[in-house]
């Protein structure tokens, strides 16, 4: 089995996979995925409080014990196809694998603003996840960038923790469903409209975000402690977009139990089309993709 992705979905499927006695192939570039980026964490079962970097050397940690199984190389994936019964993956070092199955679980990334002073305050006030990171902001000014139902709903997560929520967009109208508006609190969100994120600035941690107005090219100022850019996120699905089908997001289409387009390739995690991007969401996807995946084998080999 090939497994491509080192975060939760892919190392769980990994383990799942290496409990079944399967040899694995893991390939991704980052220990623990996009989790190690995360700041702290206070939502992954048995951990109360923890952080990016602790749960990702956790995964990598409990990885080790199957290393019998599972063989982990640090490659990024070019390429998946299917010849006949079986998978060809090739990797950045031009290494071509060939397996049974494939469990994709390859993540995605932010959508970023591009704006200065974004990348050196990650984690130190600006979040792409108000789920993940908003209870870290109890009675503190917060800006929401984007002005779509993820804004909309990360508006209504933190109007309830924060002192003070501004949500900026760039049209004149936000684009989230009506229903989700509503439910703003009007005596502690401010809207504002037809606006451009500038820059983002502090000392240690944030301390303010800029921006300026289709109407106006003078920079206005918000203080505020936390930043959170809700502006999209990309699927890293480019090296599959031939082999299975993607919705209109560009994210893999599967079931709960990791199923695809394409008989005995799997996809689990927030490269799917799956509802919620969560990491313990990730998880059990990839558990369930690795065991249908396993499945697929068995089957496979009575055939």
């Amino acid at each position: 089995m090939v497994v491509v992705g080192y975060g939760p979905a892919g190392v769980t499927a990994a383990i799942y996979a290496a409990r079944k006695r399967l040899a694995v192939g893991l390939f991704g570039d980052l220990p623990g995925g996009e989790v190690r980026t995360s700041g702290e964490i206070e939502n992954w079962p048995g951990d109360r409080t923890t952080d990016g970097n602790v749960l990702s050397d956790k995964l990598v940690a409990h990885l080790k014990d199957h290393a019998d199984f599972v063989d982990v190389a640090s490659q990024k994936v070019v390429s998946v196809t299917k010849q006949d019964a079986s998978f060809i993956t090739t990797l950045s070092n031009d290494s071509v694998i060939k397996s049974k199955t494939v469990v994709y679980a390859a993540g995605r990334h932010p959508r970023e603003l591009g704006v200065p002073g974004e990348k050196e305050f990650k984690n130190k006030g600006v979040s792409y996840c108000a789920t993940c990171d908003g209870p870290l902001f109890p009675d503190k000014d917060v800006v929401v960038v984007g002005g779509g139902n993820t804004g909309a709903e990360a508006v209504i997560m933190l109007q309830n923790i924060a002192r003070k929520v501004y949500l900026l967009h760039n049209t004149d109208t936000l684009i989230a469903d009506p229903i989700l508006i509503q439910a703003f609190d009007k005596s502690k969100v401010e809207v504002l409209t037809e606006t451009n994120t500038t820059k983002v600035e502090g000392s240690v941690l944030v301390e303010s975000l800029s921006y300026t107005t289709k109407t106006s090219e003078e920079e206005k100022k918000l203080d505020v402690q936390g930043v959170f850019v809700t502006i999209g996120a990309i699927p890293n699905t480019d090296p599959v977009k031939d082999l299975v089908d993607l919705n209109e997001f560009g994210a893999v289409i599967a079931d709960r139990y990791g199923k695809t387009s394409e008989a005995g390739f799997f996809a689990a995690g927030d490269v799917t089309d799956i509802r919620d991007a969560q990491i313990v969401v990730a998880a059990g996807h990839g558990c369930s993709a690795a065991l249908s995946a396993g499945d697929y084998i068995d089957r496979q080999s009575v055939a």
